[in-house]
């Protein structure tokens, strides 16, 4: 087969510099998407700590208002004390 062109033509070469944009287009997106997805890891690590951290809060006000006015429960509107 005998080779007659130098050159890719002109519409041939827009078509690969079109490829190479959209190939550096999508690595672009799919690192910044790694980028979220690892910020989003991580605030979801430190929103298991901080919830974590509320049920110890939780339990331990319970335990001292258990302690201080036994089986009982709260009006949280009045704050009145209700015994079974």
């Amino acid at each position: 087969m005998e080779k007659q062109q130098t050159k890719v033509t002109k519409e041939e070469l827009q078509q690969i510099a079109k490829f190479q944009e959209s190939i550096q287009e999508i690595t672009l997106k799919l690192g910044q998407l790694a980028l979220k997805k690892l910020n989003v890891e991580k605030e979801e690590e430190y929103l298991d700590v901080e919830y974590s951290k509320l049920l110890q809060e939780e339990n331990q006000l319970g335990d001292n208002l258990k302690e201080k006015y036994g089986e009982a429960q709260i009006n949280l509107k009045t704050g009145d004390i209700i015994y079974p």
